[in-house]
């Protein structure tokens, strides 16, 4: 697609970091209805040291981290530095097998979301919905 020739005002980024591809690909299958019809989505795979540098200056958007028990210190650094630099951010979290103890380190971080399986995404439908709204006064 070329995006040069799309309105930016109707593009809806997501930014994906994780290890693998699981969750880029559930995104890309259940992202498109996750956002009102009349946006358009972008979705981009970034390392946790790209999105950090580009947190201060991201639109509003969704930001989806792979937590994993070897990485949960980087994952609560980075979340709690992308909400402290813009608070216009939606993050989510993917916890790919973490403890109950794991997932209450997190507890204390704006994170609208945790998720153990692509599946689970088109739960969060309505909250992506208003969250892309609150910045477009336009409520589907």
């Amino acid at each position: 697609m070329n995006w040069s020739l799309i309105d930016p005002g109707v593009i809806r980024r997501w930014l994906i970091c994780e290890s693998s591809h699981r969750w880029l690909t559930a995104v890309r299958r259940f992202g498109p209805e996750m956002i009102p019809s009349r946006f358009v989505l972008k979705l981009d795979s970034a390392n946790q040291d790209e999105i950090l540098t580009r947190a201060a200056r991201l639109e509003p958007c969704v930001i989806l981290w792979e937590a994993r028990s070897e990485t949960l210190a980087a994952t609560f650094h980075a979340l709690a530095h992308t909400a402290a630099v813009n608070s216009e951010v939606l993050q989510i979290v993917a916890c790919h097998q973490l403890s109950c103890r794991e997932r209450l380190y997190l507890s204390p971080l704006p994170v609208a979301a945790m998720v153990n399986q692509p599946e689970e995404l088109p739960r969060l439908t309505r909250m992506i919905h208003v969250h892309f709204a609150r910045w477009t006064q336009i409520l589907d």
